[in-house]
């Protein structure tokens, strides 16, 4: 089975409009991450993750693009 991830949004533009973005995050001095459920636009994620990272301050947030798999059989 091979396949590849297919991007919900444009990597090289990112409108402020553009819906297909979550919010990632990461642990500043350990090595658990992960992400939200979310489908937000750049901007929504990026204002999110500035209130999440005031509110958790011991976490690192950033906008993430969601990326759907699309394999072959």
């Amino acid at each position: 089975m091979a396949g590849v991830y297919v991007n919900r949004a444009n990597p090289l533009q990112r409108g402020a409009s553009d819906k297909g973005y979550t919010i990632g995050w990461k642990i500043r001095y350990g090595f658990e991450r992960g992400r939200t459920d979310d489908n937000l636009s750049f901007f929504e994620a990026e204002k999110k993750a500035a209130e999440m990272g005031k509110k958790e301050p011991d976490k690192v947030f950033w906008p993430e693009m969601i990326m759907d798999p699309k394999f072959e059989m």
